[in-house]
């Protein structure tokens, strides 16, 4: 299992998240998007409408290497922000055309090697690090 059932838990709790990726020229590139996470095999899955066609995936395509944060501020101060940074290697994955969707069978694929959690458990605040083994 690459992600703790606290962290896991926190994902399921949220319906977005941003997905950095390394542009072709270099540079970084984020861009908001949808997620699940595939217990099965300890990944964040990011499906998408022409998933194929994006940068983003054009982007894995070249260099694996990603983070994807997921954040959110259930009450105003600092002990309120939460959140989820999930460096790892990404691939990409075609699949079926999921039923009754109209997103693509194309998806992008993260590798979880590194957590960050700030604030996700309530019996361990503050930042937790660490690095998950391949």
């Amino acid at each position: 299992m690459s992600l703790t059932h606290t962290e896991q838990q926190f994902l399921a709790a949220q319906r977005h998240g941003r997905l950095a990726t390394i542009g072709l020229a270099g540079g970084p590139q984020v861009k908001p998007v949808g997620f699940t996470y595939n217990t099965e095999l300890g990944t964040i899955d990011i499906a998408g409408h022409f998933m194929a066609s994006s940068t983003k995936y054009r982007n894995v395509r070249a260099n694996p290497k990603v983070a994807f944060v997921v954040d959110d501020v259930p009450f105003e101060a600092i002990d309120g922000v939460r959140f989820l940074e999930i460096r790892g290697l990404a691939e990409t994955v075609t699949g079926p055309v999921p039923p009754d969707s109209d997103l693509s069978g194309d998806l992008i694929r993260i590798h979880p090697r590194r957590v960050l959690a700030y604030n996700i458990d309530p019996d361990r605040p503050g930042l937790l690090t660490r690095n998950i083994q391949s």
